[in-house]
């Protein structure tokens, strides 16, 4: 608990209680720095040499500054995981600052799980600030596969991952990205197209024509394109995505004037996948629909605990 502020009479006692110090006392003992006394934004009032009086300890508080620096590309980084291994960490009284340095990437092995994680598990009395020089953002979304003539079974576009995860409140300077992946291009429907015409002897004139697969989103690591579906004219595979693009999705296959549509693109960074073409041609053809994107993942979840000391870049949305 913080020594009150300026109006409120203190003595000696006060600031040797919030500072954990055995009689007898004496206002040496408490400079900042020194051993007792924190170097914290909130002890800086207090001098680390010198005259000290005590007047300079209003608003003070037995805090201990825990600062942690990613330095490197990581993926699925838990801050509470990191900080209860910490041996300076004490619950309650630790004023936490993560730092991503410019740069750097923190991503997310699956789509499912965060780009970094603030969860619940903090000591309500404790601080947390993050401050992100680098790029933050989810695992792109992975296309989806095109479909055979004869069954509905092409698959929309995964969803993309999502950034960043808040369970209490925290302070966030965001000088860098905070990005939702990207959504997985949606696959087409398959088709049975025209290849020849009356009058035609022996086998029909319509054939097999598998639909397209969609592009993987963006993200780190990006979403991948979903593989050619392999009937006998197999569709045409969809490309993966990249770190800030989506990948393409598969293109037509083509009949005469009949195609099974090109398979929809992967988002970039906060933005869904496309849907697939539809299919072109006679409507007499059998026929198979095309499906949509997927969603693009959120920027952050548990907005309402974040105070934002800086905007920075944010791509796709929050809840």
């Amino acid at each position: 608990m913080a020594i009150p502020g300026p109006g409120t009479p203190i003595d000696l006692t006060d600031i040797a209680t919030e500072f954990g110090d055995s009689a007898p006392h004496t206002v040496s003992e408490f400079y900042r720095g020194g051993g007792k006394v924190p170097d914290s934004a909130g002890n800086s009032a207090i001098p680390t040499s010198g005259s000290i009086a005590l007047g300079n300890f209003y608003g003070s508080a037995n805090i201990v500054a825990l600062a942690l620096t990613i330095a490197s590309n990581t993926n699925n980084y838990d801050l509470y995981t990191v900080v209860s291994a910490d041996p300076s960490y004490s619950a309650g009284s630790t004023a936490i600052t993560l730092t991503v340095n410019p740069g750097v990437t923190v991503g997310s092995t699956s789509t499912g799980t965060y780009a970094l994680s603030v969860p619940s598990g903090f000591n309500p009395a404790d601080s947390v600030n993050i401050v992100n020089n680098g790029t933050i953002v989810g695992r792109g979304g992975n296309g989806g596969s095109g479909g055979s003539y004869n069954s509905d079974n092409a698959q929309a576009g995964g969803a993309g991952g999502h950034a960043l995860y808040i369970n209490r409140p925290v302070s966030i300077t965001n000088s860098g990205t905070l990005a939702g992946a990207g959504g997985g291009g949606g696959g087409s429907g398959g088709a049975a197209l025209q290849t020849g015409s009356w009058p035609k002897s022996g086998a029909g004139i319509f054939d097999p024509y598998s639909g397209n697969s969609g592009g993987g989103g963006a993200g780190s690591p990006a979403g991948s394109g979903a593989p050619g579906y392999p009937q006998s004219v197999a569709g045409k595979a969809g490309s993966p995505g990249t770190a800030t693009a989506g990948g393409a999705g598969g293109p037509r296959n083509t009949a005469g004037a009949n195609y099974t549509g090109a398979g929809g693109n992967g988002g970039a960074r906060g933005a869904a996948g496309a849907t697939a073409e539809p299919y072109g041609g006679s409507t007499s053809n059998p026929r198979q629909p095309s499906k949509a994107g997927g969603a693009s993942g959120r920027y952050i979840t548990g907005n309402p605990y974040a105070t934002w000391v800086a905007t920075g870049t944010r791509l796709g949305g929050a809840s």
